[in-house]
């Protein structure tokens, strides 16, 4: 199957998934030893497997459980290569092994357990938890000068903090805003021509509440930059009873929603079927994903770094879920894929060095460049900017048909390109 815009067809697979152009090669000084290889190399994953937020965990610890058994061992009968195509381990001959360290979702415990897992000799570290828990962990890995992949954070403010080690994969929620903005300025000639934008949100402190503030701006911003008018004073709150008031919402008016947990994703889902007909709502942050629990007709599009509805069709994807869904008896989710893709990046910059130290695997993973053909999800690729976000991210947006959600922007991506009001 042919798949339309950022991934090539599987005739170019085999020469894009090459590795030996992309990695860089590990030296050591004339006359120097080389150094020493352990048998087996640590990766540590921090999630929090107790509390709120253990179902997180237990689907990040599913997807980089599955990277590492790739990377360990030769998968038959695959008709590409995957980053590490040898299947048996790294080039150096040391295999790895995945050490867990719960965060408890606790800012002050994550430090700890960062610790802790380097200390027991974890060569880098895998992030899958809340915003509250990723500040402090970049911090902390940025002291102790080892490489932190973080699956899941979008926020824009980690670009304020300057810091060296912590490695974004997900594409930002500046990006997202952008993405949902270009949907609307494609409908222009359309049936559907939209003239302001309004912001639904939820009330938050702390490190959420900084996140909802800075997405507010970005919409603010990047709305008035299009030329959309925006609702200064026409918000709309999502709390967990719900939606409030959306009276004054009209036809020509959008709604980006910024939902940050599952009740939020609930109100958002309720005021698309309020709106349906005159205003689309879409949906984006870090709980969109709850809008997969949600049952019924549901009228919110969503905007995110994983579309489950896409790796279907991606040939990389379609064979990792099924990989991923024959081994655990649950289909892949956006958690899971994320905790995968960043687990396979970490290994593949391990991979690429002759000294497996934490100093140097965290410069080769500032300087990996990983094409959309090493992915599963709907990027162009991964490749780090000095702040450390990946700026080959890119969001899709769905919309909800009977069977779950389908691609519909970007257009070259969509399974159809119709957007329904």
């Amino acid at each position: 199957m042919h798949i339309h815009g950022r991934r090539p067809a599987m005739a170019v697979f085999a020469a894009a998934v090459s590795v030996t152009a992309l990695l860089l090669t590990g030296c050591t000084s004339k006359g120097s030893p080389a150094p020493k290889i352990p048998a087996t190399l640590a990766i540590g994953l921090l999630v929090s497997t107790t509390g709120p937020n253990a179902a997180i965990g237990q689907q990040a610890q599913l997807g980089a459980k599955l990277a590492i058994e790739m990377v360990n061992n030769d998968v038959k009968d695959l008709p590409i290569n995957l980053p590490l195509s040898t299947g048996v381990g790294l080039r150096n001959g040391a295999k790895l092994s995945l050490v867990v360290g719960n965060t408890e979702s606790a800012p002050e415990k994550v430090e700890k357990e960062a610790s802790r897992l380097v200390h027991d000799g974890a060569v880098g570290l895998i992030l899958a938890d809340t915003l509250d828990v990723a500040a402090p962990a970049g911090r902390e890995t940025d002291t102790i000068g080892v490489a932190l992949v973080d699956a899941l954070s979008t926020a824009d403010t980690f670009v304020d903090l300057n810091r060296a080690a912590h490695f974004r994969i997900q594409p930002s929620d500046r990006q997202m805003v952008s993405t949902a903005l270009a949907l609307l300025y494609r409908e222009r000639n359309g049936d559907s021509q939209f003239s302001r934008v309004i912001t639904a949100s939820g009330r938050a402190s702390g490190a959420t509440g900084d996140e909802i503030a800075s997405v507010r701006t970005s919409i603010a911003d990047l709305s008035l930059a299009a030329g959309y008018a925006i609702g200064d004073k026409e918000q709309i709150t999502l709390a967990a009873d719900g939606a409030g008031d959306s009276d004054f919402v009209k036809k020509g008016d959008a709604v980006l929603a910024i939902v940050t947990n599952a009740q939020e994703a609930a109100a958002a889902a309720e005021l698309a079927g309020r709106l349906k007909g005159k205003a689309p709502v879409i949906a984006f942050g870090p709980g969109v994903g709850a809008l997969d629990a949600i049952k019924g007709n549901n009228q919110v599009l969503r905007a995110s770094g994983w579309s489950s509805e896409f790796a279907g069709r991606n040939p990389i994807a379609r064979i990792v879920g099924g990989m991923f869904e024959q081994a655990f008896h649950t289909k892949m989710t956006d958690v899971a894929a994320a905790a995968f893709t960043a687990t396979m990046m970490l290994a593949l910059a391990m991979d690429s060095v002759a000294d497996p130290s934490p100093p140097v695997i965290r410069n080769a993973v500032q300087q990996m460049s990983l094409p959309a053909t090493q992915t599963v999800m709907p990027w162009n690729g991964i490749r780090f900017d000095g702040s450390g976000y990946n700026q080959l991210a890119a969001g899709v947006i769905e919309q909800h048909v009977p069977n779950g959600y389908q691609v519909i922007h970007p257009i070259e991506l969509a399974a159809t390109p119709t957007l329904s009001l």
